[in-house]
């Protein structure tokens, strides 16, 4: 009897290890699938975070921004416009600009031609000289002269009219020379400078005799002669013109006398 009792002991040991270590595994078992459900759970919330496509929606907003810049640029373009519009208004001639009332008096008036007024050869810058009605200082006509400068330098910025003076050579010797100058459009460099052609050689004056620049309102230069430099063989007033810039247009030129 005794002998068998300590095989069943052992019996008994064994089928209490053999429970204990079967227990567990099940217990393991239903702990790994607790998460997997609790994930599938949780991938229901992500499909919620798809509600993202709300922040396209704040794409649109920036898109409006852009848009509203661009259409604020064409109001600066006519900005722009308007300044061209005050520029050009002073550049057009003027009108009644000229002398009112009484005859045109003085030597040359060119109401009748351009008495023998002439470009001098080789003056690129002057095209041609024409007596004309369009803009006068006095009466019904006025020297006009088309002009095409061109360069900064060279003889394509300088234009020389010669009035000739009838019976040459003259004495000038203490006369006041008096001419009206104006040009088509007059925003410009253009400038005159007058000199007296003689026998002996031009007369530059000391300071230059100028109208400077030549605007589209009627302006006057003024000069006397001196008893110097030829003065008493002159031939002809030279009207020299100017432009570094190109200028294009109408110069008018009326009553120029001699006293």
């Amino acid at each position: 009897m005794l002998s068998r009792f300590p095989k069943r002991l052992m019996r008994a040991i064994t089928a209490i290890l053999l429970l204990s270590v079967v227990a567990p595994l099940g217990c393991a078992n239903r702990g790994m699938h607790a998460p997997d459900a609790a994930s599938g759970a949780a991938g229901s919330s992500g499909s919620a975070g798809s509600s993202g496509p709300s922040g396209t929606a704040g794409d649109d907003g920036t898109g409006g921004t852009a848009a509203a810049g661009a259409g604020g640029a064409p109001t600066g373009v006519a900005g722009t416009g308007g300044g061209a519009t005050g520029t050009g208004g002073g550049c057009e001639l003027a009108t009644d600009a000229g002398a009112s009332g009484g005859a045109c008096g003085a030597i040359f008036n060119f109401e009748a031609g351009v008495q023998g007024a002439t470009i001098t050869a080789g003056s690129q810058a002057f095209k041609s000289v024409a007596a004309s009605g369009a803009f006068t200082y006095c009466g019904s006509g006025a020297l006009a002269i088309t002009a095409m400068f061109t360069g900064t330098t060279g003889s394509g910025t300088r234009g020389e009219l010669l009035i000739n003076l009838p019976g040459a050579p003259v004495d000038l010797t203490g006369k006041t020379i008096t001419v009206h100058v104006a040009s088509d459009p007059g925003c410009s460099d253009l400038y005159l400078s007058m000199v007296v052609n003689t026998q002996s050689g031009q007369i530059y004056f000391t300071p230059p005799t100028q109208i400077r620049p030549i605007t589209s309102a009627w302006q006057t230069g003024t000069v006397t002669v001196n008893g110097d430099g030829g003065s008493t063989s002159a031939l002809a007033i030279s009207l020299q013109m100017f432009s570094a810039t190109g200028y294009e247009g109408t110069i008018y030129v009326d009553e120029l006398d001699i006293r």
